[in-house]
């Protein structure tokens, strides 16, 4: 069943760069270009609490597991900030990037935090730790170019990067894992499939489904725009979604699409540039929610789908 709208949430003046699910499901986190962070009841659409605090547009949030920690960035703020949920207040501001900061991920019980920066870093902090300059643990910098998105696992960070690369930082033997794709930059990569798989999508257009224990691509996605801008791509189950330039929101099945690549659904609801997307938790876990997700875009608008 081809999905369909549940909300549209116009609450941002201006883009909408970032959205995000919590671990539950029961509530999204948007960030605009107006500088402002949304908490939204993700069933009704309700806005609940507005976070203020940033200098700049959003770029990135993530959230902890019990939905207590909140960490932003906001562009050329050059740090990352992190927030008391419960309290709508800000804690920490975490200062080191000598550039503008596009995304950021942090662990399960919101301890550590890495954050990623045009400046060409990946920088991980403790939160823990009382004394700002003291969080710092480690500044990876073995990338070329601006880093694009961040994942962080128990054991991992994944950073893709502008240089058409992904790193894979191994936390317990130091080791660096580097795949190269095709040299065109790579915007968004993803852990999927339970963790054997990563989806890559890169400013060629394309979206690739790796098999991460040799390294190859088990299926790739085209149809949507990626161009010029830094459009983020998601999986659950057996969906793979993306933004796209072109106003749209792309679906594919990666059961039936994987070999001719074409989108399985093209979702219309936006007026701009979508920025982002993310299945609901529940689509990859085997649950029947499969089509839930939400799109951001640049014409303001969040669309909860199901």
């Amino acid at each position: 069943m081809t999905p369909q709208i549940r909300h549209k949430l116009e609450y941002h003046k201006g883009s909408v760069n970032t959205a995000i699910f919590d671990a539950s499901g029961s509530y999204v986190f948007t960030g605009g270009q107006d500088k402002t962070i949304r908490l939204i009841n993700g069933t009704t659409g309700d806005q609940i609490q507005t976070f203020l605090g940033h200098g700049w547009g959003i770029q990135g949030l993530a959230v902890s597991k019990d939905s207590n920690s909140l960490a932003s960035c906001g562009g050329t703020d050059r740090a990352v900030y992190l927030w008391d949920v419960s309290q709508v207040q800000l804690t920490r501001k975490l200062s080191g990037h000598t550039q503008r900061v596009d995304c950021v991920a942090i662990s399960d019980n919101g301890s550590i935090i890495v954050s990623g920066s045009f400046d060409k870093t990946v920088r991980v902090w403790d939160t823990r730790s009382s004394n700002s300059p003291q969080a710092l643990l480690q500044v990876l910098d073995e990338s070329k170019d601006g880093i694009s998105s961040l994942v962080l696992t128990q054991t991992e960070i994944i950073a893709s990067s502008i240089d058409g690369h992904v790193r894979t930082y191994d936390m317990r033997t130091g080791r660096v894992l580097v795949e190269s794709f095709g040299g065109q930059p790579v915007v968004c990569a993803r852990v999927v499939s339970g963790g054997k798989c990563l989806l890559v999508s890169s400013m060629d257009g394309s979206i690739q489904l790796v098999d991460r224990a040799d390294g190859k691509a088990m299926a790739a996605f085209s149809g949507h725009t990626c161009q010029s801008y830094r459009i983020q791509c998601d999986a659950s189950d057996y969906l793979v979604a993306s933004g796209s330039e072109d106003g749209f929101v792309y679906v594919w099945d990666t059961l039936r699409d994987n070999e001719s690549g074409s989108a399985k659904y093209r979702l219309g609801g936006h007026s701009g540039i979508v920025n982002t997307v993310e299945f609901h938790p529940s689509a990859k876990a085997d649950n029947p929610k499969g089509h839930a997700m939400l799109s951001a875009a640049s014409d303001g608008s969040v669309i909860i789908w199901e």
